[in-house]
């Protein structure tokens, strides 16, 4: 076909309304995954249509690529797509959400100066403005600590009362001065007072920077040096998801329900235990997250019986069913 041809071919009735109308059903629903490759398409037909922009901002925000989303925030603002100010506080969230409190601090200073904001914005404006100076702030702060005060720091981490208040804190991190809080973190990673969960959140938040830094890692007795940029490019493990499979094809139809509950067991397991994994026996680990799903629904689970082939001995089982229930057991925080 010349492209002569290409370029007169009319896309179907309707079909950037279709595309929109199924892409914000599947959002509304929480399914950004399906949504946005919905919208991505919406968008070759009609680049400067709102909606479609704010679909594929929300989209881009929820499954992690801020990034993408700064971008869609820029074009609408640059264009003027859309109500502005609408506009103007998406990108500000989505300047927050990536650490860029001086940018988004700068951009609303800027607006606030050369307009007279509406009423209907105004408060929530400012809101952000000051949020954005006090994070700065923060961050100057954090910039300036030497390792005495962020052990200080880290004594007064450990003496909160309870681990939501840990969370909280460890959400809080500025992850774009990870290196700045790098004795803190070792302090937080080699602590066998921190609780597994607190860790793990602060691993992954290193993670998502992509920074090259090892870190000692202890857990259930366990020390293991990790380099958090090889982590990101490393995970999800292959053992992990050949479990996962493994459980989907023992249980997908003979009870899907049961099958729910072990891929739950199994990736808080993980989730917890991270970066230590269990071992590399996948048909000990998938029968041993399956007895465990069968004891926690109230079942009978035979524990005792090896695995026909010899892969794993009937102690190793019950061993590895201990472990997940322990690990079960200190997973609801």
């Amino acid at each position: 076909m010349s492209n002569e041809q290409q370029n007169k071919i009319v896309a179907f009735p309707l079909l950037k309304e279709r595309l929109v109308e199924k892409a914000t059903d599947h959002m509304q629903h929480k399914q950004f995954q399906e949504a946005l490759p919905l919208f991505e398409q919406a968008y070759e037909l009609d680049n400067k249509h709102h909606e479609i922009l704010l679909g594929l901002v929300i989209c881009h925000v929820e499954l992690g690529d801020a990034g993408i989303a700064k971008e869609l925030c820029e074009q609408m603002l640059k264009e003027d797509i859309g109500d502005y100010y609408h506009n103007l506080q998406m990108y500000l969230m989505v300047l927050i959400q990536l650490g860029h409190y001086h940018e988004g601090y700068v951009t609303l200073q800027a607006v606030i100066q050369e307009h007279k904001l509406p009423s209907e914005h105004a408060e929530q404006l400012y809101q952000l403005l000051e949020f954005c100076k006090n994070r700065m702030n923060q961050e100057q702060v954090i910039e300036e600590q030497t390792e005495e005060e962020q052990l200080e720091q880290f004594k007064s981490f450990t003496a909160l009362d309870n681990i939501q208040d840990q969370l909280e804190w460890v959400h809080s991190l500025k992850t774009k001065r990870i290196e700045k809080q790098r004795f803190f973190l070792e302090q937080l990673f080699s602590s066998e007072a921190v609780h597994p969960i607190v860790k793990t959140v602060a691993l992954k938040t290193v993670m998502e920077e992509e920074v090259d830094i090892d870190f000692m890692v202890t857990k259930f007795g366990e020390t293991k040096k990790v380099n958090a940029l090889q982590l990101q490019r490393t995970t999800p493990y292959f053992f992990a998801e050949q479990v996962e499979a493994q459980l989907t094809e023992k249980l997908e139809h003979e009870n899907p329900t049961l099958l729910q509950v072990a891929v739950e067991i199994w990736q808080r397991h993980l989730f917890i235990t991270f970066p230590f994994l269990p071992g590399d026996n996948v048909k000990l680990w998938t029968e041993a997250v399956y007895a465990i799903s069968l004891l926690m629904q109230g079942e009978e689970s035979d524990a005792a019986v090896a695995e026909e082939d010899g892969s794993f001995s009937a102690a190793e089982l019950r061993k590895a069913i201990k472990e997940l229930k322990e690990i079960e057991e200190i997973s609801f925080i």
